[in-house]
């Protein structure tokens, strides 16, 4: 379960530089997936209400401690924390680039870590790949520091399983685990595994990641025992079920454009079908054969993605499409294992084509859902915003304005005091 990694074909510096190169391309490409008024002028909902208000308007250690949605979110109100240091006609920017930024690193985190799993280069280019551009949830997620915990919490299915070969590895994996068990109460339904590593290899880095990690659950669930954060739960397990076999699915293989926005329409069924019969053609492959599966990592990856699934949707009582993000992207992890060629054979010799029909498959689906029409699209505008507020802090005595953000049903606003708004 838990192999050390190879050795880097590249030596340190090399690689280094193209891990660099890497999240500066895929930060590129995930800013690029907005259409309409670009991810550079805009800024999405809890980023601007919740994090950058938050950042403003109170000193660190305050926001650090405050909890949204029930849980503390401590990535997010850095990343915020370091947007307020420029001007604020910068913020939009600064909150895309960071939120891209962060995503790309992901990606670049989840291609080191696979290497052990996953030997073809073109499945782990796949495992991180989706990552960028995932074909769901592209009204919110992407370029959004509010949503980074989704993509997080795949990565740090990664960090758990990954055992790097040196001390660059390691820091990445401690750091990127407090990170996000601070940032996400759902980082529980990965709890279990980081208690098996622990138990199965016990050494000094697993140690260090088991202990990070209670240590970042611990301080979530505190949240809740003291009333510092609250959230109600509807345990509902039907929704719940209903939601994975309906969404998350047919959302990772499908995409999110072909399904369109009526989940009980006849379309959306059908190819919700045709998800399901592509998974058991997977299997199917595997069970004749065709294929050499890695059981052990396709198990793994999916009791996690039905987890990750259904522990957010009891949690909050809905199944927004957000929820689908870390599950679709483990139920490719998934059936890239099933479909695996064995080691020693070439991805397109006799053992490697369903492999690559599947990523043919995820290919064309992502480029159709490179660039989706939006709420966020439709602004307004940060620029406009700020202009419309300056007006306000030079012609009325006010200390603060409300800044309107997308999406505009339901509203939302980022209340921001004019000494920052104008200097």
């Amino acid at each position: 379960m838990f192999p050390a990694a190879p050795p880097a074909a590249a030596g340190r510096p090399v690689a280094g530089l193209l891990a660099g190169l890497a999240v500066l391309a895929g930060a590129a490409v995930s800013l690029l997936r907005q259409p309409g008024v670009g991810a550079l002028g805009t800024v999405w909902a809890e980023d601007g209400q919740v994090f950058l208000a938050g950042a403003v308007n109170r000193p660190l250690p305050e926001a650090l401690t405050a909890s949204y949605a029930g849980y503390f979110h401590t990535g997010p109100r850095l990343l915020a924390e370091l947007v307020t240091r420029a001007p604020a006609d910068l913020a939009a920017a600064g909150l895309a680039v960071a939120a891209a930024v962060v995503t790309a690193a992901l990606a670049v985190l989840v291609y080191a870590a696979s290497g052990a799993h996953l030997p073809s280069r073109l499945a782990r280019v796949v495992a991180a790949g989706i990552v960028l551009v995932p074909p769901l949830a592209q009204g919110d997620v992407p370029n959004s520091i509010a949503n980074l915990h989704w993509p997080a919490l795949y990565a740090l299915f990664w960090v758990l399983l990954w055992t790097p070969a040196g001390w660059p590895g390691r820091a990445a994996g401690v750091l990127t685990t407090v990170l996000v068990t601070t940032s996400d109460i759902l980082v529980i339904g990965l709890l279990p595994l980081a208690v098996v590593r622990f138990a199965v290899r016990r050494d000094r880095y697993s140690a260090a990641l088991a202990a990070v990690f209670s240590a970042g659950v611990t301080l979530q669930l505190l949240g809740l025992a003291t009333g510092a954060s609250d959230r109600e739960t509807d345990l509902n397990p039907v929704r719940a079920v209903v939601g994975y076999l309906l969404r998350a699915v047919p959302a990772g293989l499908i995409g999110s454009r072909w399904l369109g926005p009526d989940h009980t329409s006849v379309r959306w069924l059908a190819l919700a079908a045709v998800a399901w019969l592509l998974v058991a053609l997977a299997v199917l492959a595997a069970a004749r054969g065709l294929t050499r599966p890695a059981w052990t990592l396709a198990g793994l990856a999916a009791v996690h993605s039905v987890g990750l699934y259904l522990l957010p949707v009891l949690l909050s009582g809905v199944a927004t499409e957000r929820y689908a993000v870390a599950p679709a992207m483990l139920l490719v992890v998934a059936l890239l294992a099933v479909l695996a060629p064995g080691s020693g054979r070439p991805a397109g010799g006799p053992a490697g084509w369903p492999r690559l029909a599947l990523v043919g498959l995820l290919v064309v689906v992502c480029a159709v859902n490179l660039r989706v029409p939006n709420l966020r699209a439709d602004g307004p505008t940060w620029s406009g915003e700020l202009d419309r507020a300056g007006q306000v802090c030079t012609t009325t005595p006010v200390e603060s304005v409300r800044l309107r953000l997308p999406p505009a049903d339901p509203p939302w606003y980022a209340e921001l005091p004019c000494d920052y708004l104008t200097r």
